[in-house]
């Protein structure tokens, strides 16, 4: 296999692995922002219905908007049930036509109460904030005077992801770049597509695929050996492990604690979940040895060759420093703009007017089953007593069947509940903890807690690069074995041209 189709074949292998953990941390709601709701307030005598024509030409929002015109109600004409438009009820229905329920004026006081008239407008997932929505609120609206209130908590994973992109587009650059300095680099690229998923967690997410980068790249070495080990037999690649990884790299092995006490301080101090990080950091581990098997052995035809470094260096090489740099960056500016993106809104307000599916469903059930009521004052009607059903039996005539209307109701049969997400929505709301506006890009301890990755910068910029393998005096070596090759040519030289090989040829 060449080396081209090596690597290709471990990023393939990488993209599947990021793909199961994009899903797992879709499906454990690590997005944190399913969706939200700007609730416009207007005043009550405003029309609602040429607002919301105005407002379904809004290019941001997540879907149209929900108030008064959008609603309707079930209303039995006695042959068949009808949708009546919310806005328009009133004027179909008397408030002592027994048909009306109560349904329509517990469904109005959602949309207009308290001489206020209020929409509510779906607002696309992880991709909004307020200051760009009250802009086009107020370009929409002109002159009508409104408020705006934003209700979720939203995160901009359009930026999150997009800053790891461009980091790690600048890492391929780097690697492109030092490809003869650092030839074993080239394994950190299969990682790129597995620690994607960490963009869920922000700064923080970024900030530890920025660890793991520098994690491999530090360890890759006797991670190499590890995987080149010829040693069969348990007791034999232990004592393999031993000898030829643990010892004489023991100096790199001083600096893993250092990484761990980072990955602690970034998941005790944000938002980062520890379970996903493992799995994460299991995931990537199992792509790096695969890479490192394939494009170790990559190029070649015949039997295979383990290379083995000879001389192994005592002290470890900090280029990581260098490659972790574009995330590391990506950190700090996911902090800088993420205020100025959505972040997280949650209303001070709590939202009191509900409207629940039970209403609902008991709404369509009485409409369903009005013809076949009593009407009359007794208690009967108030326990919703009904007329039996008929139907026509084997001869022909009408038979009373004992099962009541409300039996025969089947919820399959008529529209779903129409306003179930957004009272969902709000219920939740209600029930969460409400948080700061203004905490878009995340707590104090979270932004602090970033700052140990500057940390890891500092060893590749401080400490100079240096010759491990320094010990060795290969100079003293080239200038004995030079003086020996050039006395054995000169002593060569003379008797090719002195007087005994002339003696030599002369005899000859």
């Amino acid at each position: 296999m060449s080396f081209f189709r090596s690597v290709l074949l471990a990023s393939l292998i990488s993209l599947l692995a990021a793909l199961g953990l994009l899903y797992l941390g879709f499906s454990m709601g690590y997005e944190e922002f399913k969706g939200g709701y700007a609730v416009l307030t207007l005043d009550s005598s405003i029309e609602g219905r040429p607002v919301r024509s105005i407002l379904e030409t809004g290019l941001i929002f997540g879907g149209e908007p929900i108030c008064e015109s959008s609603q309707w109600v079930m209303l039995d004409v006695f042959d068949s049930l009808e949708k009546i438009p919310l806005d328009e009820y009133s004027k179909r229905i008397f408030p002592f036509d027994p048909r009306n329920d109560g349904y329509a004026d517990k469904l109005r006081n959602i949309f207009v109460r308290d001489e206020k008239r209020f929409i509510y407008i779906p607002i696309i997932a992880g991709n909004w904030n307020s200051n760009l929505l009250n802009r086009m609120f107020s370009d929409l609206l002109g002159d009508i005077s409104f408020s705006v209130d934003y209700y979720g908590i939203g995160r901009p994973l359009s930026l999150f992801f997009i800053v790891y992109a461009a980091a790690s587009a600048i890492l391929l650059l780097l690697c492109y770049i030092k490809r003869k300095a650092h030839r074993s680099i080239v394994n950190i690229i299969p990682m790129i597509p597995v620690l994607s998923s960490l963009g869920f967690f922000g700064a923080a997410g970024i900030g530890c695929a920025a660890l793991l980068f520098g994690l491999f790249i530090l360890i890759k070495e006797p991670l190499a050996d590890l995987v080149n080990s010829s040693a069969k037999g348990f007791g034999q690649r232990i004592n393999q492990i031993i000898k030829d990884i643990i010892l004489p790299y023991r100096y790199y092995w001083l600096f893993l604690p250092f990484f761990i006490i980072a990955f602690a301080v970034l998941v005790i101090f944000s938002q980062l979940k520890l379970l996903f990080l493992i799995a994460v950091s299991a995931a990537s581990f199992a792509v790096f040895f695969f890479s490192l098997k394939i494009v170790i052995f990559s190029g070649v035809e015949h039997k295979r060759f383990n290379p083995v470094t000879i001389v192994k260096r005592r002290f470890p090489e900090f280029v990581f420093s260098w490659y972790i740099l574009p995330f590391v960056a990506g950190v700090f500016l996911t902090l800088y703009f993420t205020p100025y993106m959505s972040g997280t809104y949650d209303s001070k307000n709590k939202f009191d007017a509900l409207i629940s599916e039970q209403d609902y469903y008991a709404h369509l059930a009485y409409q369903a089953s009005f013809s076949t009521r009593q009407m009359s004052d007794s208690a009967e009607q108030n326990n919703h007593a009904v007329f039996p059903d008929f139907f026509f039996d084997s001869d022909g005539l009408p038979s009373m069947s004992i099962a009541s209307a409300n039996q025969n109701f089947k919820t399959g049969d008529y529209p779903a509940f129409p306003l179930k997400y957004l009272m969902e929505f709000f219920n939740t709301v209600n029930n969460e903890e409400k948080t700061d506006v203004n905490w878009n890009a995340g707590s104090i301890t979270e932004r602090v807690s970033l700052l140990i990755l500057i940390l890891f910068l500092l060893p590749g910029f401080i400490i100079k690069k240096k010759d491990n393998n320094a010990k060795i005096n290969y100079d003293g070596l080239k200038r004995f074995t030079g003086k020996q090759r050039l006395a054995g040519i000169n002593r060569n030289n003379k008797q090719l041209y002195n007087g005994s090989m002339s003696c030599n040829l002369k005899d000859a």
